[in-house]
């Protein structure tokens, strides 16, 4: 069993990747709400959010695989990758949701394995910098 502050320190797997899903969720809304600013704004014309788009799914996975890779000891590439991958799944239920449109295409596929990949890698590099 061991003693309270051992069992506490031990990290719970599903808080890590709650914890990065919500950090890339929040990351997608700040850079969306940013991105509707500058379109809005006119410093960035429709045609620019197609682009815009693929490169806030990137960020978000970023953010993602760092917050997972700072927590996690073991397998952090494994983590960041669920937790990106999971945050772009919830993004995209939330999304149809609201827009009531449930359009499944390969370019959903392409953003979860790009969530996959990214986060994976980042929490990779960031357990490599820290051993």
């Amino acid at each position: 069993m061991g003693s309270y502050k051992r069992r506490k320190n031990r990290e719970i797997p599903w808080r890590a990747l709650l914890k990065g899903a919500a950090v890339s969720m929040l990351t997608s809304v700040v850079l969306i709400l940013i991105l509707t600013l500058f379109v809005y704004l006119g410093w960035f014309r429709e045609s620019a959010i197609s682009i815009s788009n693929t490169v806030i799914k990137a960020l978000a996975a970023v953010a993602a695989g760092a917050a997972v890779g700072r927590h996690r000891t073991k397998t952090a590439w494994w983590y960041g990758a669920i937790a990106a991958a999971g945050a772009q799944i919830v993004l995209w239920v939330l999304m149809s949701v609201y827009l009531g449109e449930w359009n499944t295409s390969w370019g959903l596929a392409a953003d979860i394995l790009l969530s996959i990949a990214i986060g994976g890698a980042v929490s990779a590099l960031i357990l490599r910098k820290r051993t």
